[in-house]
Parts: C-alpha cells; structure tokens; sequence
C-alpha cells in the first residue's frame, strides 16, 4: 500500500528539483542580465556625460570659426588696401635708388627688380611680400651709417674695375687696382671726378680702413667741387 505513496513522494522529489534547477537557472539567467543592465546604464551614463562635453566643445568650435571667418574677411580687405601701398612703396624705393648716390647700382636695382617679381608671385602671401620690402628698405637706410669697400666699374662704358670707398650717402670715391688714378662723385654735378695727389692718399687710407686692414683713423673725402 506503500508503493505508490512512495513513488509519488518520488515523483513529486524530482519535480521538485526539476523546478529548483530551472530556478537556479533562471536565477543565474537574471543575474547575467542585471550585471549587463548595469554595464549598459553605466555605459548610457558614460556616453551622456562625453556627448554633453562634445556639444560644449562643439558649441565653442562654432563660434570660433565664426570668429575666424570674420578675421578671414578683415583680413581680405586689409590685403586689399595693403597691396596698392606695397606697390607704391617699390616705386619710391625704386625712384631713389636712380636718384641716390650711384653706389652698388646694379645690386640695389636687382633687389627692385626682384620686389616686383616677387609682388606678381601668387605663391608669396602678403606677408612675406611685405617682410621682404621692409628688408629693402632697412637696407638702403644702413647704408646711410656704414662705410664699405666693393670693386666695380665708374661707368658702363668704361672696362676698367676700379675699387671704391662709399662713405655713408656723404662720399663715393675710387682707386684703379694699381693706385694711379682715383676720382670722387661730385654731389653737385652728380658725375664722377678726377682725383688730386693728396685726394687718392685719403682714398688708399679709407680703403684700408673699410677693408680692416688699418685701424679706424680721420680722412679727407671729397664731397663736391669748389666753385
């Protein structure tokens, strides 16, 4: 009479565990989701907080590109009004190289020559272009407070190489190679002169002077001629 309680009791012990396993199991299928929700709020939390520092940083970008296109559009008028002052300036630079002193003619020529080349260069911003005509004319203005020693020729006409002394703006004279013959720039007559005895002995010594090889001693230079 046992039996069957028996094997229901058996029955109903299994089933039990049946539903224990599928407890266990679902149990351990929920933990599994829980730990991947939190994952995932986290992940959610995370993201919010990189996306609301992206629009701050995105907001700023905006408004410095606003920024940028107006400084792009001053900048554009500006290289407007600038580029016809440069070209005036070249023109100056250029009108007093022919009516200076005629000192390292050909050099100070090029160096024109080259501006205008240059303002014609797409490549070269406005910029270097202005760089490189404030450098000219920092130049010719050092020229005015140095004395220099070069060779060259008194004309183009005239084949021998001679060596000159430029004094500043205030004296241009030269020595042929051998010494014999010497002239000066007359600042009036605006044309190179003969030289006197005593003239040529101030222009060896000058020459010395500005080649350092004498040390830096007073001189006679011939300025104009005595009317």
């Amino acid at each position: 009479q046992l039996d069957p309680v028996r094997s229901l009791f058996a029955q109903s012990n299994n089933s039990g565990k049946e539903a224990q396993g599928q407890i266990d199991a679902l149990d351990d299928s929920t933990n599994v989701i829980v730990q991947e929700f939190r994952q995932n709020y986290q992940q959610l939390i995370d993201l919010t907080a990189y996306n609301d520092q992206l629009e701050i940083l995105i907001d700023r970008q905006e408004r410095k590109m606003v920024r940028i296109e107006q400084d792009v559009a001053r900048i554009s008028s500006l290289t407007r009004s600038v580029m016809p002052l440069m070209f005036k300036m070249i023109d100056a630079l250029d009108t007093f190289v022919e009516l200076d002193v005629p000192f390292l003619i050909d050099e100070r020529r090029q160096r024109v020559q080259g501006l205008r080349t240059l303002m014609n260069n797409p490549d070269a911003s406005p910029a270097e272009k202005y760089r490189k005509i404030s450098e000219a004319y920092e130049i010719e203005n050092e020229y005015g407070r140095t004395i220099e020693a070069y060779t060259g020729k008194v004309s183009p006409d005239d084949d021998r190489t001679v060596n000159f002394l430029r004094i500043g703006r205030i004296a241009l004279t030269y020595l042929t190679t051998d010494g014999s013959k010497g002239g000066y720039y007359d600042l009036n007559d605006e044309v190179f002169l003969k030289s006197t005895g005593s003239i040529r002995r101030s222009n060896e010594d000058g020459l010395k002077i500005a080649s350092k090889q004498a040390p830096p001693a007073l001189i006679q230079i011939p300025i104009y001629k005595d009317k």
